[in-house]
């Protein structure tokens, strides 16, 4: 079954106020955590780039929320629901596995295993997988996060909004920190980086995380934590500036997640979070993701012309209970049918993307940007059901299981080649000092095209609708995402705007046997090719 692609337009009208006495920020429409106005204070203007030049974040036209490292420190920020937590109007799920992060923005949100509907950002470089997006933060310069759509700045997948993070960048000079920490779990954590020349063309960076905790959730029945963490990250920089108007910035990381799964369906299960922990399956949640970029940019006096390659990868494997999350002889699905289930997903996608980017000069009255971006996407999913043998859930990955002690209830896998590209443009005009115009508009078309892999006999269980092995399925998302926006400053304290915008974020597919499932059962009918019945909503 396919999941159509959805829309939405907004009309904005705001505006941002600075207290001159004191050169702080106070939120308006351009908003500022507590924190980060603090850092704003201390350090004078805060400089964002989210709307692809730099400004001051008063003089931006557009709700956003800047935190510095400054903030990011003292706000205690190490990871994604942290700073989350402190911008309105901005929400993080977490459920079920690690990579099962949905990032909700004035209330528009995903389905399990969809496109995601906020763009993140990392380093000029966007993320081609939502799983991609709950890591730790470390060695963090600025985070920037956007509300409303930005489709003609970010494009496919931005229709509530961006989250823009930076890293920290070499320096001219030879720098190290070492931080270390213990807690409760019991568990402790290590972060540290080191930066500096490697010549007088060659600068680099180097950094990392590693947190490893034994988990603060009894399981009463296996008399062990439920919730153990391990998790290394590492990233490495090389900035090389052979000439005044060139450089070449590599870049690569990796992350390594290790930890338990469903402990907080568990939890949330029962209703009543005093209530113990007593899965007779402990499961797992492995993920690995690995992305190597890089960004070249070029000055000229008309303009500067970038491009940014990226290459990424991402694995996770899930196992855990299927049902009630309780012991075998006690749960309700086994009092009935003789038996209980486990569960086990497994996620492997690969992704090279590239964007090319001409921009004219920052300090012209009419400025401009324009470029193309294309992302070519190969996915695996496969989910399924084994007989609780009371002996412990093993992984499966790409084909059934054929192990005894975790026999195969019921298997369904898919792959997906999408194929998605971009042409966009914008212009920025100022009539005066104090008012401007900025005109956006950007074209995406996303081929997808699935291929259902499961083995017959293994797809959604007894009684329930197969799909084909081997069957194709294909589609097209394409549309146009304008943006205006009007900008007046009648004085250095009060920024006015209002604007329109369109986002769009594409479609795709749920598995073979889901959609047979849900086409099954009766729906209401759709009026429009961009609204999904709840029916078809639910990717597994």
């Amino acid at each position: 079954m396919k999941i159509l692609g959805s829309a939405r337009a907004i009309l904005l009208i705001g505006a941002s106020l600075t207290v001159a006495s004191t050169a702080t920020a106070v939120q308006a429409q351009n908003e500022q955590a507590p924190a980060a106005r603090d850092a704003g204070t201390n350090e004078g203007d805060i400089v964002v780039t989210a709307l692809r030049r730099s400004e001051s974040l008063q003089d931006v036209p557009a709700a956003i929320t800047a935190f510095t490292s400054e903030a990011i420190e003292t706000a205690g920020i190490e990871r994604p629901s942290d700073f989350i937590n402190l911008t309105s109007n901005v929400n993080l799920v977490e459920t079920q596995n690690a990579g099962n992060a949905f990032i909700i923005i004035r209330g528009i949100t995903q389905a399990r295993n969809s496109e995601p509907s906020v763009a993140v950002v990392v380093d000029g470089v966007q993320q081609v997988n939502p799983a991609q997006f709950n890591q730790e933060l470390f060695d963090i310069e600025q985070i920037e996060v956007l509300k409303g759509p930005q489709g003609a700045i970010y494009g496919r997948n931005a229709i509530g909004g961006a989250i823009v993070i930076r890293t920290k960048q070499p320096t001219d000079h030879f720098e190290g920190r070492v931080r270390a920490g213990i807690d409760n779990g019991f568990g402790y954590w290590l972060r540290g980086g080191i930066s500096g020349p490697m010549s007088d063309t060659l600068k680099f960076r180097l950094s990392g995380s590693w947190y490893d905790t034994k988990g603060f959730i009894r399981n009463e029945f296996l008399k062990e934590d439920t919730d153990p963490v391990e998790d290394l990250a590492l990233r490495g920089t090389l900035l090389w500036s052979p000439t005044s108007n060139f450089t070449a910035d590599l870049r690569g990381s990796i992350s390594r997640l290790r930890t338990q799964a469903l402990y907080f369906n568990i939890v949330n299960d029962v209703n009543d979070t005093s209530l113990p922990v007593r899965t007779n399956n402990a499961g797992q949640n492995d993920r690995d993701i690995n992305n190597v970029s890089l960004r070249l940019n070029y000055d000229t006096d008309a303009g500067s012309f970038s491009s940014v390659t990226s290459y990424d990868t991402l694995k996770e494997i899930l196992t855990g209970d299927a049902f009630d999350f309780l012991p075998i002889e006690e749960s309700l699905f086994f009092q009935i049918f003789g038996f209980d289930l486990t569960q086990s997903q497994y996620l492997n996608v690969k992704a090279l993307s590239q964007e090319i980017r001409f921009t004219s000069p920052e300090a012209n009255r009419l400025r401009y940007i324009v470029g193309a971006y294309f992302i070519d996407t190969n996915r695996f999913i496969s989910t399924g059901n084994m007989i609780d043998t009371d002996s412990g859930v093993f992984p499966v990955y790409r084909t059934p299981s054929t192990n005894p002690l975790n026999p195969q209830f019921s298997f369904l896998s898919d792959k997906q080649d999408n194929f998605a590209w971009a042409a966009f443009a914008n212009l920025s005009y100022d009539f005066t000092d104090q008012f401007k115009i900025d005109l956006g508009l950007r074209y995406d078309r996303d081929r997808r095209r699935n291929t259902t892999l499961t083995p017959a006999g293994f797809m959604n269980g007894p009684g329930l609708p197969d799909g084909t092995t081997g069957e194709v399925r294909k589609a097209v998302f394409d549309d146009w995402q304008p943006k205006v926006t009007l900008t007046w400053e009648p004085s250095n304290t009060v920024t006015l705007y209002g604007g329109y915008s369109r986002g769009f974020r594409s479609g795709g597919f749920n598995q073979t046997g889901v959609g047979g499932v849900a086409a099954a059962r009766p729906r209401p009918p759709t009026r429009s090719r961009r609204a999904c019945a709840p029916s078809c909503s639910t990717g597994i």
